[in-house]
């Protein structure tokens, strides 16, 4: 059997289809097709069923090159056989491979909850499920699954993530979560403690943002959101692109780490203990970007985030964020507090811009949500 290559430059990166074998007879074409390849590219090596010596020498030598003009060789969707011979080599330290994910059932399995980019599943006693939604790159899972290894080993309180996996054509990562109960419904069901739960979630805030992170593993998102900005250009005018970035050049330089997705229904409480999942976007900055995503699902009910995301009425959110904010500024001072008012509904954005690049199903919505509810209210509060 050849080897069949399939050229999806549509995509980007753009994606070889492999099918079939690499190995002394079939190299050369690969080779060839990589070559007449402009960018990053990404291989789809579901239908291929071997790697010979030769096929492996081609790939390193295509890493080596993309890697010297600043382009990334990625192969996606490879078969444990497969990924063994990467093993052995020790190639799966060098190139960037994704496995093709363990198919699961959720005959029987519990939702826990049920957010914009996903979905969260109790498997059994010890284990959930985030999964995915349709569209969302299945790299994303195994970004999740890296970083919630990294995090743990940095001490932030997160659960062990061991299993990246599929579901139709949703991808998602398992979570170790023995005996832990979300914390949205924790809130929920105790609406008069809401002020106290407030605070608990400013002291887990807090936790994570007094961790150096390294920046060898995680990006920096002030630097990523350069480019997200810039993609809003496709919908805003050139002033508004250009106060937006105005704006995030404000925001102060950190090396601590943000969540930038931490919310009550990304976190579990065990023993009364916190823990933290949802690790895919975790990056180095400013304390600021967190509490922008707080302040968009619970400070402004206007927006109905805050019943999507954590099933708790709006006005209950409110009070929410009303007491996160007064716990999280009580050791800080009064200039970090104003700067954070007079840029809240910019922090706010910050979320719904980033969603708008790699969540498809939901870009309309924030589209309308940048441009006709919170950019007005970023230019009145100046």
């Amino acid at each position: 059997m050849g080897l069949e290559i399939v050229v999806c430059q549509n995509l980007t990166p753009t994606v070889l289809r492999l099918a079939g074998r690499i190995d002394n007879e079939t190299s050369a074409s690969l080779a060839a097709a990589i070559e007449g390849t402009e960018g990053a590219i990404t291989l789809d090596m579901a239908d291929c069923e071997y790697v010979s010596s030769a096929g492996l020498r081609v790939l390193l030598i295509a890493h080596r090159d993309l890697a010297r003009k600043g382009y990334a060789l990625s192969l996606a969707n490879v078969s444990a056989l497969v990924f063994s011979v990467f093993e052995v080599t020790g190639l799966d330290q060098i190139l960037r491979l994704r496995k093709t994910p363990r198919s699961i059932s959720l005959e029987g399995a519990e939702l826990i909850s049920a957010g914009a980019c996903g979905d969260c599943y109790r498997l059994d006693s010890e284990t959930v499920v985030k999964l995915y939604r349709d569209g969302v790159d299945p790299g994303v899972a195994e970004k999740e699954k890296q970083f919630a290894k990294a995090a743990f080993l940095l001490g932030i309180p997160t659960a062990l993530s061991y299993d990246v996996v599929a579901y139709g054509g949703r991808t998602g990562i398992v979570y170790e979560m023995v005996d832990a109960e979300l914390f949205s419904a924790i809130i929920k069901d105790d609406p008069l403690n809401t002020a106290k739960y407030g605070r608990m979630l400013s002291d887990i805030a807090k936790s994570v943002h007094s961790i150096k992170g390294d920046p060898a593993i995680f990006p920096r998102i002030k630097d990523q959101f350069l480019d997200y900005i810039g993609q809003t250009s496709a919908f805003l005018e050139a002033s508004d692109v250009d106060f937006l970035l105005e704006r995030l050049r404000a925001i102060p330089d950190s090396e601590n780490c943000v969540h930038f997705d931490l919310h009550s229904s990304n976190v579990m409480i065990r023993n009364s203990e916190p823990i933290i999942i949802d690790m895919g976007d975790l990056s180095i900055g400013s304390y600021l970007f967190d509490l922008g995503l707080i302040y968009m699902i619970y400070g402004l009910p206007e927006l109905g985030f805050c019943e999507l995301v954590t099933k708790m009425p709006s006005d209950q959110g409110l009070q929410l964020c009303d007491s996160f904010i007064s716990s999280y500024f009580a050791d800080k001072g009064a200039a970090d507090y104003a700067f954070f008012q007079q840029n809240r509904y910019f922090l706010a954005s910050l979320r719904a811009i980033y969603t708008i690049t790699f969540l498809p199903y939901m870009r309309s919505r924030m589209i309308e949500v940048v441009r006709d509810a919170l950019l007005p209210k970023m230019r009145s509060s100046l």
